[in-house]
């Protein structure tokens, strides 16, 4: 036998016995040591009851009896057959029952129910039980079967199940089972075993779609095993598209191409009809796609009527397309924001307005567009975009080269610096002694020549070689011909150029082409800048000489210049010539001629395109059917690019990538009849590229308010957050959202603000369809937006699982320290810790206390001493024999009237027994009056008396006092 306490906190004011203690001990007043410690021991016990009865004392006594629990699985998942055998199993159970034992039972699916509660009954009556069964919630029926267990004995619960939970933790319940001392054992039921079970496990479609846009459905089913079925797809209950598939075992995907044709809400549903099948309810799944109006694109095309075929395509898709030339592209991000996309095609980066690659560079990556560019033999590293802003969003770098492609290059730069390169535009041409005129202009051709050095310095790489030699009368070098370290040292070494002096150019050329000729390298290239004024001639024995040591030469011609003679001079060096009229776009042709004599930027040779990965771009087309390409610009993919089309060479063909907020896509050969004639007459060539633009699209944003739907098992949750135009959160008044389901059936859900400018609300929702979610807020008495969404309600979870879970099971009564059980008997093996059953005695602590109350009460308050017991005593004895004369007195005198009855009645009444009676009545006559206070020696007794009760009272008066 143990004590224990139901609120054992309670015990702390047994502390108050010490305050008791001490403040009895410091009294002034005590009575008589024995009445003060006997007061004090009473006044605790009291306390000590009081206390004990607060805090729940219980008496704890061994019990040896078990209570077991029957836990049921009803759901879909178990078998008819197996339900019906978990009811024999409890019956046998049931009926090898020990006297004294008690058996619970309770049924379960998504929700517990109890059959029976526990009692000794050895017999089971048929379940009737209905619990809902399309989904299993074990946890809710462990936690209703330990709440039918009592107070005293050991406890069991026996789980009845597949172990396919789908609602609920029941290992949280079990955990709590362990706390509790309660044993979870488990028998298991089998699930469907070798039937063929086909189920369409999920409908894949895009949430947001522009109207035109086709959208790729992907239809997910799970065979276990391979049979013949018909896939069906419904857009808002029509039929559009039903096509004979054959399944395979395990993990099957149908696309079906989609197109979005008009704006709004479309519910989406496919439905697989298999050969064989076991289960239907698993048979059908939802989608939902929100389509919007058509985008706006900007078209920039590199010459009038180069993206004819490109416009064609987007117009078909409903796109909204404006076409324009490189110089008209907005250079503002206020204006780059009212376009979805942008897209190049074949646009060279020096017809781009100054400023413009760094606008579409930050409208990708904070503004959310997209960007495309289109190939052409003036795009991407052709057309001067290395090193540029646009090159860091598009998912190819323009350096084309590897170790097995092209050897190292050796560059001089040869940098015209006489005093013509200052502020000077120079007119007219001809004979290069002819005389010239000097037209002032703003900024000094020379520091132009500087940042040409350093864009064309920045398309070369680590294993090229560099050299800058500037020149006037004589040639200097400005940097040495060496391996590049960094271009801090070339920025330093260019910095103290300036224009002075007279033209010598053979003297810059001749030290360029001695410099080269010791340097190991595969590709000797010279870049000479000046405006052709020069003091001498005779370049024919030098350009011989360049041939022979296989050196080029290009001649940029800066404001003009001798013209005819710098173009001969190019022609001659086998190199380009570059007329810059406008000096400002000597830096853009530098990194042109830099690129071109690095790497092979263009590659024309007849190929077909090879399939690398999936895209959405080529949803609805077949990879291995796509037509020829007569060439292509050469690029390097980036490291998270994702390749979707590659050439044989291994180069990227179609490339996207994230950027960012947006996305980027880089189709590397045309759209034109240079490259892709094949593509212009292939029936898929429309789709292909409104796909490839409508992947770089943003989703469409609702103005003010951005609305979000999951579902959280059955409860669907609506998250709102509302913002400004600078994306910053902003209180709302009334957001409310509206769920309308299939059947147009609507109910409004309140949205309470659990964070600045977000709002959040939930609704129970079971019945599997798609719902259309429609929120709206208000400000100061009016709307600042609405938001939609969708909200899939898919089939219940008990229909994508079956079989027996054993490991499941197992780890459940693991926690308990339980197992499987053998037999049914086995429920009611007495191998568990006796049980103890608890009876409070509180009632009996009151009792207590509530007689010690007023003993305490009476020791306290009444004074009474041995003088007060003595005077008590006489009292007492004077008042007994009064009492007593008075009570024998009517006893005789009614004996004697019997007496005389009796006598007169039988005549026989005698003279001296008359007598006698006489006799007594006389004598008690006499002690009467004897009694009475009629004497004066009585009347001075009594005074006496009262005198002596007065000085006795006037002496325990006294003692008080002291």
């Amino acid at each position: 036998m143990t004590i224990s306490f139901i609120y054992p906190t309670a015990l702390w004011l047994l502390a108050l016995a010490l305050p008791l203690a001490g403040l009895a001990l410091a009294g002034r007043r005590r009575p008589t040591r024995a009445r003060f410690w006997a007061g004090l021991g009473i006044r605790l016990l009291l306390l000590a009851s009081l206390v004990l009865a607060l805090a729940g004392t219980q008496v704890r006594r061994p019990v040896d009896r078990l209570t077991v629990v029957f836990v049921v699985d009803a759901s879909d998942s178990v078998p008819a057959g197996e339900r019906e055998r978990a009811e024999a199993l409890v019956r046998q159970a049931l009926q090898a029952m020990p006297p004294g034992d008690r058996a619970a039972v309770v049924v379960f699916g998504a929700d517990a129910l109890v059959e029976r509660v526990a009692s000794e009954e050895p017999t089971l009556a048929d379940l009737t039980s209905v619990p809902v069964t399309t989904r299993t919630n074990v946890a809710e029926a462990l936690q209703l079967a330990m709440a039918l267990f009592p107070q005293e004995g050991a406890k069991r619960l026996v789980l009845l199940s597949d172990g396919r939970e789908n609602v609920g933790q029941a290992i949280e319940q079990a955990e709590l089972a362990a706390a509790r001392g309660i044993q979870l054992t488990y028998i298991p039921l089998r699930g469907p075993e070798g039937q063929v079970e086909a189920l369409l496990e999920a409908l894949e479609a895009p949430g947001q779609a522009r109207q035109g846009q086709t959208v790729e459905l992907t239809a997910v089913v799970r065979s276990t095993a391979r049979i013949g079925a018909t896939l069906r797809v419904f857009a808002d209950g029509a039929l559009i598209e039903s096509r004979q598939v054959t399944l395979q075992e395990g993990l099957n995907r149908f696309a079906v191409p989609v197109e979005a044709e008009e704006p709004g809400f479309r519910r989406l549903k496919a439905q697989i009809v298999p050969d064989r099948d076991t289960l239907l309810q698993n048979n059908e799944a939802s989608a939902f796609t929100v389509v919007h109006g058509p985008p706006r694109v900007l078209l920039v095309e590199g010459l009038p009527g180069e993206a004819a075929n490109l416009l064609s395509a987007l117009l078909a898709a409903s796109m909204r397309v404006e076409v324009v030339a490189p110089a008209q592209v907005p250079v503002t991000l206020p204006r780059l924001a009212g376009y979805d996309a942008v897209i190049l095609a074949n646009v060279p980066a020096r017809a781009l307005p100054e400023g413009a690659m760094e606008a579409l560079r930050t409208a990708v990556r904070d503004l959310g567009r997209g960007l495309v560019m289109v190939g052409g033999e003036n795009a991407y590293g052709a057309g001067g975009y290395l090193r540029t802003p646009l090159e860091e969003a598009l998912p190819v770098d323009m350096d084309v080269r590897t170790k097995e492609q092209v050897p190292n290059v050796a560059l001089v730069l040869a940098v015209d610096k006489s005093g013509s390169m200052g502020r000077c535009h120079c007119s007219g041409g001809g004979p290069i002694d002819r005389p010239y005129e000097r037209v002032e202009s703003g900024l000094p051709k020379v520091d132009i020549a500087k940042e040409a050095v350093m864009r064309a310095a920045a398309a070369l790489g680590p294993q090229d070689y560099l050299g800058v030699v500037a020149f006037d009368e004589q040639a200097r070098w400005a940097l040495e011909v060496a391996q590049l370290a960094n271009f801090l040292a070339l920025e330093r070494a260019i910095g103290g150029i300036r224009a002075e002096g007279g033209t010598n150019i053979y003297a810059g050329l001749a030290q360029a082409e001695e410099s080269l000729r010791e340097v190991d390298a595969r590709v000797k290239h010279i870049i000479l800048l000046t405006d052709g004024w020069s003091s001498r001639g005779g370049y024919e024995g030098l350009i011989q000489r360049m041939r022979e040591e296989g050196i080029t030469l290009s001649v940029v011609a800066a404001g003009g210049g001798s013209a005819d003679y710098l173009a001969d001079l190019a022609r001659e060096g086998k190199g380009r010539y570059y007329p810059a009229a406008n000096i400002q776009r000597v830096p853009d042709i530098f990194l042109r001629e830099t690129v071109k004599a690095v790497g092979s930027y263009i590659i024309e040779e007849p190929f077909y395109p090879l399939l690398t990965a999936s895209s959405p771009i080529l949803a609805g087309l077949d990879p291995a059917r796509l037509p020829p390409l007569l060439g292509y610009n050469g690029s390097t993919p980036k490291m998270t690019a994702w390749v979707v089309l590659s050439t044989p060479r291994g180069d990227p063909l179609l490339a996207t990538w994230q950027y960012g907020l947006g996305r980027a896509v880089a189709w590397t050969s045309d759209m034109k009849g240079q490259w892709a004639t094949a593509w212009l007459g292939w029936d898929g060539f429309a789709r292909f590229a409104a796909q490839l633009v409508a992947w770089a699209l943003p989703a469409p944003q609702e103005e003010g308010l951005r609305l979000e739907a999951e579902l959280e098992g059955t409860t669907g949750v609506l998250r709102l957050e509302a913002i400004d135009r600078k994306g910053r959160p902003r209180q709302v008044e009334g957001a409310v959202a509206r769920v309308v389901d299939p059947d147009l059936g609507a109910v409004e859900v309140p949205l309470r603000q659990v964070a600045p400018g977000r709002y959040e609300g939930r609704l129970p929702l079971s019945e599997p369809d798609v719902y259309l979610v429609q929120a709206a807020a208000g400000q100061g008495g009016k709307e600042v937006g609405a938001g939609t969404a969708g909200l899939v309600v898919p089939y219940s979870p008990e229909y994508r699982e079956w079989g027996t879970d054993p490991a499941r099971l197992a780890e459940w009564a693991r926690t308990t320290g339980g197992a499987s059980l053998a037999a049914p008997a086995e429920a009611f093996l007495h191998n568990l810790p006796a049980g103890e059953q608890a009876q409070e005695i509180w009632p009996a602590l009151l009792l207590v206390a509530a007689l010690l109350f007023p003993l305490d009460v009476g020791i306290r308050r009444v004074m009474l001493g041995p003088r007060d017991l003595r005077r008590a005593a006489v009292r007492m004895r004077e008042w007994l024999p009064r009492r007593r004369v008075e009570a024998e007195e009517p006893l005789l005198g009614r004996l004697f009237q019997a007496r005389e009855r009796a006598r007169r009645q039988t005549g026989r009444l005698e003279d001296g027994e008359a007598g006698r009676l006489e006799g007594w009545r006389a004598r008690g006559q006499q002690d009467q009056s004897s009694n009475l206070p009629t004497s004066p020696d009585h009347g001075d007794s009594l005074a006496r008396l009262r005198e002596a009760k007065r000085r006795a009272r006037r002496r325990v008066e006294g003692e008080k006092g002291e």
